[in-house]
C-alpha cells in the first residue's frame, strides 16, 4: 500500500542539533507533499514551539495538521485550531502538582506561550533555550491550573527521572500516561494521550487508513507511533528500544538527513510489506 501520511518527530529525528532542518530534509518534505501525501509533524512541544518549524516548512496552512503535546492535542497546523484534545482537569492538576513536589522535584506547564514552572531550575531554563518560550515562576497554582492542563513535565537528573518513571508508571496505570521524552524530562499526560493513539484518530479523521501511514521518531515517546503505523521508521541515532520495533531504520543520523533519506526510499520509493 503506498504511503498516504508521513508523521515525524521534531527533536532528534527531523531536527539537527543546532535544532535547524536541513535543506536535504526540507527537499524530501516538499517531494512528498507533490506527491499528494500529507505532512505531519508530530511532538512532545506545543503549538507555539512547532509554529517556527511550520512556517519553515510552509505547512501553516489550512488542510495541515499538527499532533502537539505528545498526542495530547491535535490541532490544524495554521492557526492552531483544536481538532481533538485531551486535559486534565483542574483539581486532578492539583493533585499531580502536589505529589510531585511531595517526590521533591518541580513541574512545568506550557500556558500562553509560557513555560510555567513550579520554581527555577537548570532543566526549566534548558527547556526555554529548546523551545524558545519565555519562562515564569507560577504564583498560584489554582490560577495556573484554572483552565486544567494538557500535560505535566518533571525535569530532573536522569538518574532520579528513570526512578520516578517507573514509580509513576505503575502508581497512574489506567489513570495518566507517564513517559519520558528526553532523559531529563518525564511527562504525565491524561490517559490515552500518545502520539500512537493521537495519529490513529488522525489518520481516521481524514479516511486514511493506518496501513497507509509513514511515522518516523528516535525516542520513547515515539514508540506507539512507529508500532501502530504501516510504515513505522527510524533514523541510526535512535533508541536500542525504538529500532527494534522500527519496520525500517535509517543508516544516517538526525545530523544526515536520516528524514530524507526514509521518505526517499520508503515513502517515494518501492517498499512494499512484503518487504519487512
Amino acid at each position: 500500500m503506498n504511503v498516504r501520511l508521513i508523521a515525524i518527530d521534531l527533536d532528534d529525528t527531523l531536527l539537527k542539533t543546532d535544532l535547524s532542518i536541513s535543506e536535504g530534509n526540507q527537499e524530501a518534505l516538499r517531494r512528498a507533499e507533490a506527491a499528494d501525501i500529507e505532512i505531519v509533524l508530530a511532538s512532545g512541544r506545543n503549538f507555539i514551539s512547532m509554529s517556527e518549524y511550520t512556517a519553515m516548512l510552509h505547512l501553516n496552512k489550512s488542510g495541515n495538521y499538527l499532533i502537539c503535546s505528545n498526542g495530547a492535542e491535535i490541532l490544524e497546523a495554521g492557526d492552531g485550531r483544536v481538532i481533538g484534545q485531551l486535559r486534565f482537569p483542574p483539581q486532578t492538576c492539583l493533585d499531580i502538582a502536589s505529589d510531585i513536589e511531595d517526590h521533591g522535584f518541580p513541574w512545568q506547564v506550557y500556558n500562553d506561550g509560557k513555560i510555567i514552572c513550579s520554581r527555577p531550575n537548570s532543566w526549566a531554563l534548558r527547556d526555554r533555550q529548546l523551545t524558545g518560550q519565555p519562562l515564569v515562576v507560577s504564583d498560584s497554582k489554582e490560577g495556573t491550573f484554572a483552565q486544567g492542563e494538557v500535560k505535566f513535565v518533571i525535569p530532573g537528573d536522569p538518574e532520579r527521572i528513570a526512578l520516578l518513571y517507573a514509580e509513576f508508571k505503575e502508581k497512574y496505570v489506567n489513570k495518566a500516561e507517564i513517559m519520558t521524552s528526553k532523559p531529563y524530562f518525564l511527562e504525565v499526560l491524561p490517559y490515552g494521550a500518545n502520539k500512537g493513539a493521537a495519529l490513529a484518530r488522525l489518520a481516521d479523521y481524514l479516511h486514511i487508513p493506518m496501513a497507509a501511514v509513514m511515522a518516523i521518531g528516535d525516542a520513547m515517546n515515539d514508540i506507539r507511533m512507529i508500532e501502530s503505523a504501516g510504515y513505522g521508521c527510524a533514523p541510526a541515532n535512535a533508541l536500542d528500544a525504538v529500532k527494534v520495533r522500527a519496520r525500517v531504520v535509517s543508516a544516517f543520523t538526525n545530523e544526515e538527513d536520516a528524514v530524507a533519506d526514509l521518505i526517499g526510499s520508503v515513502a517515494l520509493g518501492d517498499m512494499r510489506p512484503e518487504n519487512r
